[in-house]
C-alpha cells in the first residue's frame, strides 16, 4: 500500500461513510446511520462502513466532521476530539487530521488563481440541511435547518433573507450530500425575484449539484494540499515551434551583416580593495549586544489564569411555537407498590345442635331461621325445617311428655364468643309453647382482621408512581445531555399513560402493586442554537457583557416564561491594550502589570530562548508576545 493512501472518514450528525483514497477516490464504503450523542454507535457505523470494502487497507485516516463540532476559535470540541481518539485507538488507525466539511469544500472548490468564488452551499442529510454562505472564498454565515416536513424552497428563501446579509446574495447555489433530483428541480424552477421588496438575488441563481463521488474528490484535494503542501505541479509542455516560412516570411540567402558601434572605455574600472586583516574583530564587537538580541526575535507565551465569575441571570422569554427546536420521544415504564391500609373482619360462625321441646297438645311445624337466644343475649338461628310432635300426658301418673325434636343451629355472627357448651338452656323469642337447650357443643366460631385495598390506597400509589416516573424520566433525559445539546427540562410531557393495578378496591391484599407506562417527550437546543442564544443573552445583560462567553460554562433552565442562565466565565481581557504595557518588562515586573487584569491570580511563561535572555525581560515587540488565557 502506498504511503499517500488513507481512509477518508466522512461524518455527519446522522451517518458515517468511509472511502479509500489517495490522489483520487479509489473506493467508497456504505453510508451507515448512527445515533446522535452515542459514541459507541458512531464507532460501530465507521467500523461497518470500513468492513464493507474489500481489497487494499491502510492505517492512515482523515476525518471530515460536521461544522457543529468546531468551536468559534476553529478547534474541535474536547468531547468530539476524545470520540475521534477513541475510534482511532479501537480501530487501530493513525489520524492525519480533521476538518469540517464546508471548510474542506470551500478550500478546494474552483480553487485556482482566479478571483475567489462566492456561492451558497447546501449540504443535505436525512434529518437536516446545512447552509453555508460563502463570500470571496470565505464562509460568512452558517445555519442548520432541521426537517419537520418535506424540503421547501420558500422556507429556504426566508432563511436566506433572514441572514441579514448587507447586499444581494451570490447568485449561485451548490447542492451536495443526501439530496434528491426533486430538490434540485425545485431550486431551479423557483421564482426567486418576486417575493420581497429587497432583492435576494440580482438575477436567477445557477443551481449546481455534486454527487458524493465528486464531493469526496474535493475533500481529497483539500487534504492533499494540507498534508503535501509542496506537491510539484505537472511539467509544462513546450509548444511546437512553427517555422517562420509558414507565417508569411521569406528567407534571405545572404543577409546583410550589421556592425554595431563599440563604446570605448577611456579608463579601466577600478574596484575597491578591502583590507581583511581586521575582520576577525567583528564577532567581538557584537558581544555587547548578545544579551539583548532575544528581546528582538524570541517569542514568549504568557499563560494567564483568572478566577472565574459565577453568574445566575433570569430572562423573560416565551418559547415561540414556530421556533425550530428539536424534540425527542422515548417510552418509559416503572413498577411501584405500597402496603394496603384497609381492613375487614372475617371468620366462621359457631355451629351446633339444639333440642326443641313442644309443650302444646298439637304438633308444630318450625321453619329454619328460628331465633334462639342464650342467657347473654347472643342470637342463634336454626338451619333446617323441623316438625315438633305434640306433647303427651298420662292421667294415671300425672306425667306430661313434651314433644321434642333435634335441629341444627348456627350463630348469627362470626366470633369465638358464640361457642357454647352442651346442655345450655336457651330461649325462643315470641313463642311460649317451645323450650330449647343445646344438645351438643357449639364450636368453630372464629374472627380475624385481614388487609384489603381501598380507593385511597389506589390514589396514593398512582401519585407515588407518577412522581417516580418523573424522576426516572429526568435521569434518562439528563443522561442524554452533552456539549452538543441543551435540554429544556420544563418542556417534558407525559402522554399515553397506562396503569395496571394487581388488585381492585375491596379485594384482599397486603401489598398493592402498579405498572405505569408512558411516552415522554422533551425539547432541546442543538449546539449552534445554544451558542447563538448564549451570545444574544450575554449581550443583553451588562453583568454578562463584561465576561468572555467563549470561556463560559453555562447551564440553561427553562420554565414557561423564564429562562435562567447559570454558570461561570472569565472576565474579558483587552489583549491589545495589555501587550504594550508588558513590552520590555522584567520578569519581576510582570505580575504588577497583570494585577490590572480582572480576577487575575497567577501566570507562567514559556520561552524556548529564555536561557539566552540574560536580562530576563520580555520582548520589545508586541507581535512577539502571545497571551493565552487558561480556564
Amino acid at each position: 500500500m502506498q504511503d499517500n493512501v488513507y481512509w477518508l472518514i466522512s461524518i455527519t450528525s446522522d451517518s458515517a461513510r468511509v472511502s479509500l483514497v489517495d490522489d483520487k477516490v479509489i473506493s467508497q464504503g456504505q453510508e451507515i446511520s448512527w445515533e446522535q450523542n452515542d459514541s459507541e454507535s458512531l464507532l460501530k457505523a465507521i467500523d461497518t462502513s470500513l468492513s464493507s470494502q474489500n481489497g487494499e487497507t491502510t492505517s492512515n485516516c482523515a476525518f471530515i466532521v460536521p461544522p457543529a463540532w468546531i468551536s468559534a476559535d476553529g478547534k474541535i470540541f474536547g468531547e468530539m476530539l476524545n470520540n475521534l481518539k477513541n475510534i482511532c485507538t479501537k480501530l487501530k488507525l493513525h489520524p492525519l487530521g480533521q476538518i469540517s466539511y464546508d471548510e474542506a469544500f470551500v478550500e478546494s472548490y474552483n480553487n485556482d488563481d482566479s478571483f475567489p468564488g462566492s456561492y451558497i452551499l447546501l449540504y443535505f442529510t436525512p434529518s437536516h440541511y446545512q447552509i453555508s454562505l460563502v463570500y470571496l472564498g470565505e464562509i460568512k454565515k452558517r445555519h442548520t435547518q432541521n426537517f419537520t416536513t418535506d424540503f421547501s424552497v420558500s422556507k429556504l428563501e426566508q432563511i436566506l433573507f433572514g441572514l441579514g446579509f448587507p447586499s444581494a446574495l451570490p447568485p449561485k447555489i451548490i447542492v451536495t450530500g443526501a439530496f434528491t433530483s426533486q430538490i434540485v428541480d425545485d431550486l431551479k424552477n423557483y421564482n426567486w425575484l418576486t417575493h420581497h421588496d429587497t432583492e435576494t438575488f440580482l438575477h436567477l441563481p445557477d443551481v449546481i449539484s455534486l454527487d458524493i463521488l465528486s464531493l469526496d474528490q474535493i475533500f481529497v484535494n483539500t487534504i492533499k494540499k494540507q498534508i503535501y503542501p509542496d506537491t510539484c505541479l505537472p511539467p509544462q509542455t513546450v509548444p511546437d515551434i512553427t517555422p517562420a516560412s509558414n507565417l508569411g516570411f521569406t528567407i534571405v540567402d545572404s543577409p546583410v551583416d550589421v556592425v554595431l558601434p563599440v563604446k570605448k572605455i577611456s579608463k579601466p574600472i577600478s574596484f575597491p580593495k578591502f583590507n581583511l586583516s581586521y575582520y576577525w574583530l567583528l564577532p567581538f564587537t557584537l558581544l555587547p549586544f548578545l544579551p539583548i538580541l532575544p528581546l528582538f526575535f524570541a517569542k514568549v507565551d504568557i499563560f494567564i489564569q483568572q478566577n472565574p465569575v459565577d453568574f445566575n441571570e433570569n430572562f423573560n422569554i416565551t418559547l415561540d411555537p414556530q421556533t425550530n427546536v428539536a424534540s425527542k420521544t422515548f417510552n418509559l415504564s416503572i413498577g411501584a407498590s405500597l402496603p394496603t391500609t384497609g381492613t375487614r373482619e372475617v371468620g366462621q360462625k359457631a355451629k351446633g345442635q339444639v333440642t326443641i321441646f313442644n309443650k302444646s297438645d298439637r304438633s308444630i311445624s318450625v321453619n329454619s331461621g328460628l331465633i334462639i337466644v342464650d342467657t347473654t343475649g347472643k342470637i342463634f338461628k336454626t338451619t333446617n325445617n323441623v316438625l315438633l310432635p305434640a306433647s303427651t300426658y298420662n292421667l294415671d301418673t300425672g306425667v306430661i311428655n313434651m314433644g321434642q325434636v333435634k335441629a341444627a343451629a348456627a350463630a348469627q355472627n362470626i366470633g369465638p364468643e358464640y361457642n357454647l357448651a352442651s346442655n345450655q338452656n336457651l330461649t325462643i323469642k315470641d313463642n311460649t309453647n317451645l323450650l330449647v337447650k343445646s344438645s351438643s357443643k357449639f364450636t368453630g366460631g372464629t374472627r380475624e382482621k385481614i388487609a384489603i385495598v381501598t380507593q385511597t390506597d389506589k390514589n396514593n400509589l398512582l401519585e407515588s408512581a407518577k412522581q417516580l416516573l418523573k424522576e426516572r424520566a429526568n435521569i434518562d433525559i439528563n443522561s442524554q445531555k452533552s456539549p452538543q445539546n441543551s435540554i429544556l427540562d420544563s418542556t417534558m410531557v407525559f402522554t399515553n399513560q397506562k396503569t395496571v393495578f394487581n388488585r381492585e378496591v375491596g379485594e384482599v391484599a397486603d401489598i398493592l402493586s402498579l405498572d405505569l407506562s408512558s411516552k415522554v417527550s422533551f425539547l432541546y437546543l442543538d449546539l449552534a442554537q445554544k451558542q447563538n442564544l448564549i451570545s444574544t443573552l450575554f449581550s443583553q445583560k451588562e453583568t454578562l457583557s463584561i465576561l468572555d462567553k467563549n470561556s463560559a460554562v453555562v447551564s440553561l433552565n427553562y420554565v414557561p416564561g423564564k429562562l435562567t442562565l447559570t454558570g461561570k466565565a472569565n472576565p474579558k481581557i483587552n489583549i491589545d491594550q495589555l501587550k504594550p504595557k508588558l513590552l520590555g518588562k522584567k520578569e519581576s515586573e510582570i505580575k504588577s502589570v497583570l494585577n490590572s487584569v480582572p480576577k487575575y491570580y497567577q501566570h507562567h511563561l514559556t520561552n524556548s530562548l529564555w536561557f539566552l535572555n540574560l536580562l530576563h525581560r520580555l520582548p520589545v515587540k508586541s507581535k512577539l508576545i502571545n497571551i493565552i488565557v487558561k480556564d
